[in-house]
Parts: C-alpha cells; structure tokens; sequence
C-alpha cells in the first residue's frame, strides 16, 4: 500500500504546518537553552538540572490530553469566555492536590536526585499547576482555530525562558535556571488566557470534564514514560560527569521527537475520523508518514554528525559522548513509530494503548539490573524498544487492515 503523497501534503499544509513551526522554535530554544547553562554549570550540576527539567516534563505529560480534550471541548461547543474560564478553574483546582504531593515529597526528590537544595526540588509543584493550566488555554485556542495564538505562547515562553535562564543561573545556578522555566510558561499562559478573554462569543458551554481526560492521559503518560524513564533513572545511578554526559546525549537525542509531536495534534483527529472508514489504512501510513518521517530523518542527521552537534551545542565539554548520542537518537527516531501506533489505538479505544507502558516497566527493570555505565543504560533502551515497537507493528497493522467489501447478495447467487 503507497502513501498518497498529495494526502499527506495537505495534511502538512492544513494543519499539521503551524504547529510544527512553533515547536520547532520551542525545540531550537529548549536547545539554546541546554547549550548555554549547560556551559555555565558544571556536569554535575547540569546532571541535576537535566533530571528535574525532565520530572517537570514528565508531570506534564498527562496534560498533552488535557489539551486534547480541550481541544475538542472548544471545537464541539464554540468559543466563549464563561466558559473557557470555568475550565481553567477546573484544571487549576484538579491540579492543586498533585502539586500539593510534589511539595510534601520535595525532600525525597532532592535526595533521590542528588539536588543541591530544596529550592531545586519545590518548583515543580508551582510548575504543576501553571502547566497544566497553560495547557488546557492552549487547548481551547486551538479548538477555535486561533492556532496563531498558540504558537505565538511558545514563542513567548520560549524567549523569557532562554534569557531568564542566562542570567538567573549565572546568580542562582541549577535553582536559577528552574525558575526561568517556571516564568516561561507563566509568561505562555498569560498571553493565553489574555487571547481567550477578547473573544466577543459568550456563549454558555460546559466545563471540560474529568473523565474526558483520563483514556487520553493513560496513552500519552504511558508514552512518555517510555520515552523518558532511562534519563531520570540515570541521574539516579550514575555520578559526576557521566549523568550530564547522559542528559546532554538525551536532551540531542529526544529533540528529534518535539516536532513530530506537534505533527500528531493535526495527525490524530484524522485517525479518529479515518478508522470507521474503508481506507483506514491510507490514513494510518500518511499519519505515520507525517509524524515518523521528520523524526528518522533528523535522527539520521543526528547520527551521521554527532561530534558535531555536540560541539555546537557544548563545546568540548562531551566530546565522549558521541556514541551515546548515536544510540539514543535511534532509539528517539523509531520511538515516534510507536507515538503514531499509540495514538492510532488511541483513536479505536483498544486497550493496546497500554503498550508503553509495558514497554517502561521493562526498561526500568533492565536498568535496575544494568546501570554500571552510561552505556549500559543506553543499551537498556534499545532492548526495551524493540519487542514494544514489533508489538505495536503487528498490533495495529493488522488492525487498521482495509475492511472488505462485502458481496451484494444477488452477485453471490449468481
């Protein structure tokens, strides 16, 4: 079966395009920014600041379906303040009791991590909060197709982040650096919300509710985690210069994922629409096409010149990493295979969403056995990929098989 070239263009153009802009600036400045502290911290500090900035992008991975679900909220009933602002209420309140966790356990992070301070580890409770409002706002600009908005939020926090950051972690340090991204999604939020209240509809509408998020934040928690638990599990098990040499191999490594998931906003409406279709499986190979096809290609770059792009990105300071960014970089291309897979299970509600899930319970448990080297936590990823990425292959490929035509009665007597 081929890929439509002229379905998968206008997918890119109609709505996968914007998006993927603004995380390409949001990618291209979370690099600037690991690039710049990265120099101005020492390993060990720069392997502190990669394990919280990762636990704050983790705690905000269930908020990917919440602005799915709003997204949808949005598109279903029509923009409107009222309601956009009991939303936001809703999703501030939510958030409350899990930030509230993420405090009262602050000491435990710190010692977990190794951190400096307490001040490292707290600031993930306030960044609970702000993120999971900013991400419901986003949500419901994007439903009313203000997507110039959004993008216009990542550009914003992007920037207050890169320069903020600069300049608090020459004062503050790994504690600096934090709160430059807390500001900057602050700084996203308040264009946000700001954007909503000029809307002139006022209609009634309801709140998003709870339960619409939860099938959506089992997929794309489980995702993450899978994406993600070797970073966090190797500032735990390696020392000195070998986890900052992990996170800046992670952090080359897991960008090539940041542009096919703003693809997949655009992609995954389509495979809801597509799969109750007799072309379903066009639709799965162009949205795979679309979200997968960026992310081998940069991985591909990324392994052909990594001496290179580590020098860029941190001067001489990894210059031994160069293996570890080949290995993780694989491992981050062909995890966007099992994204769009997920995503596609995602959109026929099948219990296959679970996957991933599977698949970072099996790395945790590698890792747990092997984590002498950093090299060994690498390796533990790919041999957690591979089973989940056959897995989900044969799953949804047999799945999302064209549904046969069936025979008119008449024709089969005859």
């Amino acid at each position: 079966m081929t890929i439509p070239s002229g379905r998968l263009a206008g997918l890119l153009a109609a709505g996968a395009a914007p998006i993927a802009v603004a995380v390409a600036v949001q990618s291209a400045g979370n690099l600037a920014f690991h690039a710049v502290v990265g120099r101005l911290l020492d390993p060990d500090a720069y392997g502190a600041l990669g394990a919280v900035l990762s636990a704050m992008v983790m705690l905000g991975v269930p908020l990917g379906a919440l602005q799915t679900a709003a997204s949808a909220l949005a598109a279903a009933q029509g923009p409107g303040w009222p309601a956009a602002r009991r939303t936001l209420r809703s999703v501030a309140v939510w958030s409350v009791p899990p930030a509230g966790l993420v405090l009262a356990g602050a000491p435990l992070l710190r010692d977990y991590f190794h951190l400096g301070s307490l001040a490292e580890s707290v600031q993930l409770g306030p960044y609970l909060v702000v993120a999971a409002v900013t991400a419901a706002a986003r949500g419901l600009l994007l439903g009313d197709r203000k997507v110039g908005a959004v993008a216009t939020t990542y550009f914003a926090g992007t920037a207050i982040r890169l320069v903020l950051g600069v300049a608090l972690a020459l004062t503050l340090g790994v504690s600096g650096a934090l709160a430059a991204t807390v500001l900057g999604e602050l700084a996203s939020l308040l264009i946000a919300m700001h954007t909503l209240r000029r809307s002139s509809a006022q209609g009634g509408g309801s709140a998003l509710q709870l339960r619409a998020v939860g099938h959506a934040g089992l997929a794309v928690t489980g995702l993450f985690l899978f994406s993600t638990v070797d970073l966090l599990l190797a500032r735990h098990h390696l020392r000195d210069g070998s986890s900052g040499a992990y996170v800046a191999a992670a952090t080359i490594a897991k960008t090539v994922l940041a542009l096919p998931a703003g693809i997949m906003s655009a992609v995954f409406p389509r495979l809801l629409a597509g799969w109750s279709r007799p072309g379903r499986g066009r639709v799965l190979l162009t949205g795979a096409a679309a979200v997968a096809g960026p992310a081998l290609l940069g991985g591909l770059l990324i392994v052909a010149l990594p001496a290179l792009v580590l020098r860029i990105l941190y001067g001489d300071g990894y210059t031994d990493a160069t293996g570890l960014v080949r290995t993780l970089a694989t491992v981050a291309a062909l995890t966007s295979v099992v994204t769009v897979l997920t995503n596609a299970a995602l959109a026929r509600r099948s219990w296959t969403i679970a996957v991933p899930w599977g698949g970072a319970v099996l790395e945790v448990a590698l890792i747990e056995m092997f984590h002498a080297s950093a090299t060994q936590i690498a390796a533990c990823s790919v041999a957690a990929l591979v089973p989940i990425l056959l897995l989900m292959v044969l799953l949804e490929a047999r799945a999302w098989r064209p549904v046969p035509a069936r025979r008119h009665p008449a024709a089969t007597a005859a």
